[in-house]
This record gives C-alpha cells, sequence and structure tokens, in this order.
C-alpha cells in the first residue's frame, strides 16, 4: 500500500491543473456556471488541508489511522481526475490525462519546499482554510529536543526518498490547448450536473481530512502544552530572577557595545548591510549559489574595524527585530579566559529575559548543583530559542573577536560551529567576527590546512567558501567596499578636527588621500596616523615628513610613538603601559593608574602627572572613558565630586606589540626598552603595591583621614600578592623582596589603618599581622633595641603568616647574618604577645597577653619548620628552661590528633640541647610522658637525661601555674605506666593498643633502670618486753 506522504504531491499537482481548467474557463466564458467557481475555490481549500496534512506526516505527527487517510486521499485523486476531464483540451485522450492508474507512474511534480529552505508564516496563502494558523504555531513548535531527536531519523529517511523520487521525475508537461468554443457553450448542458457530483464528493473527502488534522491538532496542541511544562520550570518571578543572577557572568555586554557604538562612523559600516546577502542572512540564510548561510564569519586583518563593524550589525539586528530575539557578546583579551562558558552564560541568560525570564528545568538543575557546564547550557540555549521559534521570530546571535579568546579555542569553535550548522538550531543566525588565524580556519574549513589565507572575496554579493565542509558564509574584509569605507572615515576625521581647520581646504585633501592610500585596510592605522599629525599639526615641515615616511604597518607606528615620548616621561608611560596590560592589577580607575605609574618618577617632578598627561604621553596608544559607576570601597568616602574614568589598551595590537618577541636572536624586542612579559609585569604591580604602603599616608591631605584610593588599591593587591603562587615570585624576586620586607614590620602605619573587625576580615592577610603586640612597658624581662625589636616582629609575621620561606630567606640575608652573637640571641629572647582571638586560624594555646617569644611560639603552635630555621640561624634554648613542659602542654591539637608532631617536636628539642628536666616542678616532663603511655616522648627523654625513676620536687611548682594536683604527680614513672589511663580516641580496639603501649613503655623504663622503690621497714619497738 503507497504512503500517504507520496501521494499528497501528485494530488497537489492535480488540484493545480484542475484549478487552472477551472480558472481558464471561467474567463473564458460569461456568465459562467456557478458550479465551475465553488469547483475552483473549493480545489484551493483542498490544496491549504493536504499541505497541512504534508506537513504533519513529515513530522510523523499525525495519529489517527493511515489507512482512513490513505482512503481519503485515493478517492480525492478519481474525484480531481474526473473534474480534470471536464475542462480538458478536446482531442486529449486518458492516456495523456491524470485519472490515477495502477499501470502508470504518477507525477510527482510539484512545488515542494524543503525543510532547509525559506517558508512563509503560513503553510499556503489560502484565506479560507481555518486551519491553517494553529497548525502553523503546530510545526514550529519544536521545543523539546526529546522531539526532535526522536522524529529526526523518520524524517530524514522520508525527505531522502522523496528528494530521489523528484530527482527521478520528468518535467512537467507542456501546456495544453484550451477548450473549444463549441466545448464551452456545451459545458453547462452536459457537464454541469457531473461536476455538481464530483463537487459533492470532493467537499467530503475535504471534510474527512480536515476532521482528521482537527483531532490531531488537538492532541498535539495537548502534547505541546504538556511538553512546555515538562521543560520550564515551575518557579516563582523572584527565584527566576535570583537564577538569572546567578547564572550572569562577571562581564556586561551592554555597557561594552555602548562603548563600541560610539566608535561608529556614518557611512562606513553600510556596505554590508545594503547587500542583498545580508537580507538572506536576516531571513535565515540561502542555499542558493552565492546567497549568504546563515552562518556568516567576518574575518580580517588587526586593525580592519571587524569589532565596530559587529557593533553597527547588533544595531541593525536590534532595529529588524525590534531588540526581541537576539544577543551579543564580544571576546576581549583583557579577560584572559577561555570565553566559551561566560558566552553560554550570557546568551542563555539575555535570550531568557527577553521572553518573560524563561527558565528551562535543566538550568534550574544547574542552579541546584551550582555549576557550570557547556553542554546543558547549549542544550539551555536552544530550548529557549525554541521559545521564540513558536512565536514566529528567529533568533539572531552575533560573536564578536573569537580570536581574542584564550588558546586553545577548540570549546568555542565547536559551540559555534554547532549553533551554525546544526539543523537543531536552524531557527537561529549566527555572525561572528575574527582575525584569519590557523586554528579558527582549520575549524572553519573543516581541514588541516598549511598555512596561508581564506579566498578573498571581493564581490560585494560574497558567496561562501566553496571547498568548505562547515556550511558557512566567508567575508573577507579585504574588500574595495572597505577600502571606499575607509576614504569616507579619513574625510570625516580631518574634517571634525578643528586644529587641522588651520591647514587650506587644498592641504587637507592632500593628507586625506595620502592616508586613505597607504591604510591597507586598517582604520586603526589611519586613527593613529590622525593621533601623530594632531600633535604636529602647526609644524608644516614635520607634517610634511610624517606624510613622506608613513610606517607600513601598526607595530612601526606604536614604534614612532614609543619613539616620541621625551626620555624623562618614559618611566610613568613604561609603567603606566604594564598596568594597563595586566589582567591582574586590579585598577579601577585612571586617578589610582596615574598614582601607581609614579613608581619610577623622580620625587620632585610628580605634581605634573595626572590624567590629561597620561592622554597627552600615550596618545592614541590608550583610551580612557568615563565610568557610570563610582568604584566601590571599603571605606566610607564623601566629598569626591568628580568624574571616576578608565584607562584601558586601545586596541588589542597595542599589547601584542609590547608583548612581541624579537625576529631575530639577539636582536632588540620591537616594543625596545617598552617590551613587556608577564613576569615584568607581575614584579612591578607588587613593587608598586607595597611601596605604596612604605608610603603609606605621606602626601595626603591633613584633612583625608580616610586611606586615598591608591591607598586603598595597595592594601587590597597587597593583601592578595600574599597568597598563593605570589609568595613564590616574592621570594625569587630579590627587588621585590625588598619592597615586602618592610611591611611586613608590626605597627606599620598600613595596619594601623585596619581600625575595625569589618576591614580586617576584609584583608585576611594583614589581619593577622593585627594579632601582634607589645608589651607594655617594664614588663620585658631583658630590654632590646629598637632594631633587634623590628627584627623579631618582622619574624613574627612571618610565623603568622605561615610564610617559612620568606623566613629562611631573612634569615640567609647577609642584614642579618651580619649581626652580631649578642644581637641575634637579643632576637630571640625577645618577648611580645599575640592575640589569638583575632583570626580563626590560630590556635588558642595561649591568653591574649601573655609574654612570647619567637621560640616559644613555634612550639606553642607547633610550627617545626620554623623552629628548624631558627635553630640553624643560631638559636638556643638556655633562656627557654621550661620549653619541653610547653611542648606537653597541648600534646593533641587540632592539628595533631595521633601525638605524631608533639613526637617530632620533643625529639627535635631535646636533640638541639633543651634541658629534658628542668628543676624545682612537682613531677618531671618523663612522668607526663608515660601518664600519656606515648612510647617515642618517654624514648626521647629518656636518650637524653638516661634515668627512668625520676620525679618532681614534692612542693615542686605546676609547670602551668595550675592550682589542682593529679594522683600521678607523686607516683614513680613505673607505677604510672601500670595504673594510667590515656584519653586516646575511642575505638574497637582501644583496650588492646592500650596494653601494647603499656608493656612497651615498661620495658623502655626496666631497660633504662626503672626500679620500683622499696617500702620503709618496719621500726623496732623501743619498748623492752622483760620476760624475754
Amino acid at each position: 500500500m503507497a504512503e500517504p506522504l507520496f501521494l499528497i504531491p501528485e494530488i497537489i499537482g492535480m488540484c493545480v491543473r484542475v484549478a487552472n481548467g477551472f480558472t481558464e474557463y471561467i474567463s473564458n466564458v460569461k456568465d459562467a456556471p456557478r458550479v465551475a467557481q465553488r469547483i475552483n475555490q473549493e480545489v484551493h481549500t483542498l490544496t491549504g488541508v493536504l499541505e497541512n496534512l504534508r506537513m504533519s506526516l513529515e513530522y510523523g505527527k499525525v495519529s489517527t489511522t493511515k489507512a482512513a487517510i490513505l482512503e481519503s486521499l485515493n478517492n480525492c485523486m478519481c474525484t480531481l481526475g474526473e473534474l480534470e476531464k471536464l475542462v480538458a483540451a478536446e482531442g486529449v485522450d486518458d492516456a495523456e490525462s491524470s485519472s490515477p492508474s495502477p499501470r502508470k507512474a504518477r507525477n510527482l511534480y510539484c512545488s515542494f519546499v524543503s525543510r532547509n529552505e525559506d517558508r512563509p508564516a503560513s503553510p499556503f496563502h489560502n484565506p479560507h482554510a481555518g486551519i491553517n494558523a494553529n497548525m502553523s504555531s503546530l510545526m514550529q513548535a519544536q521545543i523539546s529536543r526529546e522531539y526532535v531527536d526522536v522524529h529526526r531519523e523518520q524524517r530524514n529517511f522520508d525527505m531522502s526518498q522523496l528528494a530521489l523520487m523528484r530527482a527521478t521525475t520528468p518535467s512537467p508537461a507542456p501546456k495544453r490547448p484550451a477548450m473549444s468554443l463549441a466545448a464551452r457553450l456545451k459545458w453547462p448542458l452536459f457537464q454541469q450536473r457531473k461536476a455538481q457530483d464530483l463537487l459533492t464528493q470532493l467537499e467530503r473527502q475535504r471534510g474527512l481530512l480536515n476532521v482528521a488534522l482537527e483531532a490531531d491538532n488537538c492532541m498535539n496542541l495537548n502534547a505541546i502544552n504538556y511538553g512546555v511544562k515538562e521543560i520550564e520550570a515551575t518557579i516563582n518571578d523572584g527565584e527566576k530572577r535570583r537564577i538569572l543572577g546567578w547564572l550572569k557572568p562577571n562581564v556586561d555586554m551592554y555597557e561594552f557595545h555602548s562603548e563600541q557604538h560610539d566608535k561608529q562612523e556614518d557611512e562606513t559600516c553600510e556596505w554590508l548591510t545594503n547587500s542583498k546577502g545580508w537580507k538572506q542572512w536576516l531571513d535565515g540564510g540561502s542555499s542558493e549559489p552565492g546567497g549568504y548561510r546563515r552562518f556568516i564569519w567576518i574575518y580580517g586583518i588587526p586593525g580592519a574595524g571587524k569589532t565596530v563593524l559587529a557593533s553597527f550589525l547588533i544595531d541593525n539586528i536590534a532595529t529588524h527585530c525590534r531588540a526581541t530575539g537576539f544577543s551579543y557578546y564580544y571576546c576581549h583579551n583583557e579577560r584572559n579566559q577561555d570565553e566559551t562558558m561566560p558566552f553560554l552564560r550570557w546568551i542563555v541568560g539575555d535570550l531568557s529575559r527577553q521572553i518573560g525570564r524563561f527558565i528551562p528545568k535543566e538550568l534550574e538543575e544547574l542552579n541546584n548543583a551550582g555549576t557550570f557546564d557547556i553542554k546543558p547550557l547549549l542544550n539551555c540555549f536552544l530550548v529557549i530559542t525554541r521559545q521564540f521559534e513558536r512565536v514566529g521570530k528567529r533568533v539572531y546571535l552575533v560573536v564578536d573577536a573569537v580570536d581574542e579568546s584564550k588558546k586553545p579555542r577548540s570549546r568555542l569553535l565547536d559551540v559555534l560551529i554547532k549553533i551554525g550548522t546544526d539543523p537543531s538550531f536552524e531557527h537561529v543566525s549566527l555572525l561572528m567576527t575574527s582575525r584569519d588565524e590557523e586554528d579558527i580556519r582549520d575549524a572553519m574549513t573543516g581541514t588541516e590546512s598549511g598555512g596561508g589565507l581564506l579566498p578573498t572575496i571581493e564581490d560585494r554579493y560574497l558567496a561562501d567558501t566553496t571547498d568548505s565542509r562547515v556550511p558557512h558564509t566567508a567575508v573577507t574584509m579585504s574588500n574595495s567596499d572597505v577600502m571606499r569605507a575607509i576614504e569616507t572615515y579619513v574625510k570625516k576625521q580631518i574634517a571634525r578636527n578643528v586644529r587641522f581647520r588651520a591647514w587650506s581646504p587644498e592641504y587637507r585633501e592632500r593628507v586625506e588621500k595620502d592616508l586613505a592610500r597607504n591604510a591597507r585596510g586598517m582604520f586603526r592605522w589611519v586613527a593613529c596616523q590622525i593621533d601623530i599629525l594632531e600633535r604636529i599639526y602647526l609644524d608644516k615641515d614635520k607634517v610634511q615628513e610624517t606624510l613622506n615616511n608613513l610606517p607600513e604597518t601598526l607595530f612601526d607606528t606604536y614604534a614612532r610613538i614609543l619613539e616620541s615620548i621625551a626620555p624623562e616621561e618614559r618611566a610613568f608611560a613604561r609603567t603606566a603601559l604594564a598596568l594597563i596590560c595586566s589582567n591582574t592589577s586590579g585598577i579601577k580607575s585612571a586617578d589610582v593608574l596615574v598614582r601607581a605609574s609614579l613608581h619610577n618618577v623622580r620625587h620632585g617632578a610628580m605634581h605634573r602627572y595626572d590624567i590629561r598627561m597620561l592622554k597627552s604621553i600615550l596618545g592614541c596608544l590608550v583610551k580612557v572613558t568615563d565610568l557610570k559607576k563610582r568604584p566601590v570601597s571599603m571605606f566610607r568616602r564623601e566629598d569626591e565630586g568628580f568624574l571616576f574614568q578608565r584607562a584601558s589598551l586601545a586596541h588589542y595590537t597595542v599589547r601584542e606589540f609590547l608583548f612581541a618577541k624579537s625576529k631575530q636572536d639577539g636582536k632588540p624586542r620591537p616594543a625596545g626598552e617598552f617590551a613587556l612579559s608577564d613576569t615584568d609585569i607581575r614584579q612591578l604591580e607588587m613593587q608598586v603595591v607595597f611601596n605604596g604602603l612604605q608610603q603609606w599616608g605621606i602626601g595626603r591631605p591633613p584633612n583625608l583621614r580616610t586611606p586615598t584610593r591608591y591607598e586603598e588599591h595597595c592594601l587590597e593587591m597587597s593583601d592578595s600578592a600574599l597568597r598563593a603562587d605570589r609568595r613564590n615570585l616574592i621570594v625569587k624576586y630579590q627587588n621585590v623582596w625588598d619592597s615586602v620586607v618592610p611591611c611586613l614590620a608590626p605597627g606599620s602605619a598600613h595596619l594601623k589603618s585596619l581600625t575595625n573587625e569589618k576591614l580586617r576580615r576584609r584583608f585576611a592577610k594583614w589581619r593577622r599581622l593585627c594579632a601582634f603586640d607589645e608589651l607594655p612597658p617594664g614588663t620585658q624581662s631583658t630590654s632590646i633595641s629598637p632594631r633587634t625589636r623590628k627584627e623579631t616582629g618582622i619574624l613574627a609575621s612571618l610565623i603568622l603568616l605561615r610564610w617559612p620561606e620568606f623566613a629562611q630567606k631573612f634569615l640567609q640575608h647577609p642584614h642579618f647574618e651580619n649581626l652580631s652573637p649578642e644581637a641575634k640571641q637579643a632576637i630571640w629572647r625577645g618577648e611580645f604577645s599575640i592575640d589569638p582571638l583575632i583570626d580563626e586560624s590560630f590556635p588558642r594555646t595561649f591568653v591574649k597577653g601573655e609574654p612570647m617569644t619567637l621560640l616559644r611560639l613555634c612550639v606553642l603552635w607547633k610550627r617545626l619548620d620554623f623552629l628548624e630555621l631558627f635553630i640553624n640561624a643560631g638559636a638556643n634554648f638556655v633562656h627557654e628552661p621550661d620549653i619541653v613542659f610547653i611542648a606537653l602542654s597541648n600534646p593533641y591539637g587540632d592539628d595533631d590528633n595521633d601525638g605524631c608532631i608533639t613526637g617530632q617536636l620533643l625529639k627535635m628539642l631535646l636533640e638541639r640541647g633543651a634541658d629534658p628536666n628542668p628543676p624545682g616542678h612537682i613531677y618531671t616532663p618523663l612522668q607526663d610522658a608515660v601518664h600519656y603511655l606515648e612510647e617515642g616522648w618517654v624514648q626521647s627523654l629518656l636518650i637524653e637525661c638516661r634515668d627512668a625513676n625520676l620525679m618532681g620536687v614534692p612542693n615542686g611548682e605546676h609547670p602551668y601555674g595550675s592550682d589542682t594536683d593529679q594522683p600521678w604527680h607523686k607516683r614513680h614513672p613505673l607505677e604510672i605506666c601500670r595504673t594510667t589511663k590515656p584519653r586516646w580516641p575511642e575505638s574497637d580496639a582501644i583496650e588492646d593498643q592500650i596494653s601494647k603501649s603499656r608493656k612497651q613503655v615498661e620495658l623502655l623504663l626496666i631497660q633504662y633502670g626503672a626500679r620500683l622503690p622499696s617500702p620503709n621497714p618496719r621500726r623496732s619497738s623501743a619498748v623492752i618486753n622483760l620476760s624475754d
């Protein structure tokens, strides 16, 4: 049995022929019978129903029995065949008619429109079919990935079968001769009644098909509504806003686009939007030769104006779609990141807001998990775009500067190519811009290339790359339209600049021609030359010399600009460029940048520099833009009555120039003394902020109590530098290390500015140093010099920061090694206090105000790394007689649940000369170690003291000042071993472990001569028994 889908094209063709026949009859016969007009109208209505039925069958969504549909279709064919005979020309036999015959191949010729081509909003143009609008919405409502996946395979098979049959179908027959005059005159008498009967049959068959479709419409619409509920999260508006806030990346494309919009110049970007291909792209793309696909790649050399063009196209799209159903994303090198995830997060959130904050369930699940993943986000993008498709709108997407995403760019390119080529995203038009870089070209062409450029397409109506395996349209910026746009740009820039009005019109025209002729397609090159000429416009000789010797490339242009900077201003310029190029400097405003750039400027010239001077020196290398909001500050700031600005590189190529390597070994780099590297920038950043801390308060207005924004910047960035990888860099580079050392001294001015708990929590590393405090005058056990006190304070700060690598370098520095032995001993003996409540990470092993030394602090906090460094630097325990008791004061601390660290600490102390048996105490360290049944501790003490019978003084002092005595304090070590019950962590085998340790400790004690003291002998009575 034939498939209904294969019959429909033939029936539609028959409808066309019947309609044409009756239309011709009506036009040639005055007062034609009314039945002819009704037949003509009915055939058109039937055509619309058949189109709807065909579309339903393509997607496999008709649930009515196919046998009933097939029967109705066969009846329609018979009826139409009979109707066609009624208006057939004389002499046309049955063999030429389109009546159905099992012996003849059906003519499948019809205007069948592929799903990949444009379709009108309605499947047919007949106003009488009321079902059309519903079916159009139904066919567009592909809102579920499951829906697409389930039916794609069946649909592809059906479409391939239809394509095969269409390919083998002969061309339609030539137009037949019209009915003769006699036939037209006889028709009302002999054919009218038969036509009325056939019309009745045709109406009945069309009604049956309509009933089937209406039933399926109800079922399918219910399924669609259910599908929407299945994929849309059921949450309130407040929760939707919260999810979209979580989804938003740390970028603002609206602000960035506004900045690029301001750079647009009239009549320089319209060359693309005026083309036929642009209209094709807006309409969903074309597969015709020379037509624009729905995926456009615009590529060009650096400085060709791709980003400004992208901003212009974004504005054009927004006007076209009324700012609904479009999104855009600008990649940027300053972010130094793979842009894939931020890109997907931005477009999903942006489009969701445009359609009533539609939140797919998969996005809600991502939010609940608190993670981002490419595949789920891409699925969310698909679901949201299909919501636009349901209401008859395309989605437009523009992605600029793909080459500025951090390498490798494969993830971003894979996502873009999938959106641009996958049939699931057929309703999305995508445009991307980039340089013609090898990895991008290979991804777009689907091949591995060995270099060279894509074919340059000069025609206004550009075609896609013919040898590409990725269907897209590649548009080069190296075309005649761009050249003409540059000429327009030059004229407008010269005419707008008031300084150039000092030249004669003839001279201005000559300058315009010289610049346009040498631009080589680079808007950026022209902007730089105009900036250079603006500086020397009054000196005609210099202007002419510059025009006669124009640089060929952007790099040559940048080199000339830097060479023109005055020698005394170069230190400022280099520092400013380095900080602007940095991705980690954290400079929030141009005023802070200017203060930071004074790092290497001589003191007497600092007052000359401000934002205006920054722009004057660096010219077109940088751009200064206004900030819409004041930078956030941790300090209360009032009366800041000025507009904040931000300085950044004017173009990505400036950074590339500054970081460019030498073309030949041994040759200078293109940027000369301004050349930069990531390491150079990191070093300079830290020198700037730590030197800024050393100058804290200097030059601050007397009436300003709060730190300046530059001082706050130094505090914030230095606090960040004291963490993670920056620590290694500080220790590695001596110039940075020298800047950091003075800032670690307790009591420094920047530490005193942290006056409340909120500020201390914000600057977590500096907060730790606030725990250090000097003891009140007169409470020091020894007097030390201010210099020695500073060295002690710095080493204590390093303990608080847990930074042994810095301490090692400090102790090995000639400045410390050249100190006298007396001075070094004073450093170890110097006392201070620590407030352990300042930071939650500090162990609570002592109270605030308790006298502390460096060695004591290391032992109490079990900082074995620092203790070893100090001992190697000459520290000893001559003035720390109770250091062993201090080591045993908290044997099972938070970091030492099993006592292993305490054992290592005890061994280190005893091997380095600590007294194993401090005199004058109620019990000895040996008794203390035995009562814990710690074999290692006992062995270390016995190795040094060699006496297993040591006991304390009966009336001695408690080593920790306690008034409570324990029974074991006055017992022999052997007796303690046999009776003690240590408080070890509970476990299933705790009793066996205790028993085993008890035996091992007892064996050790006996090996070292432990003997229980014998009881006192009974004294003889003084009374003599006389009877004896």
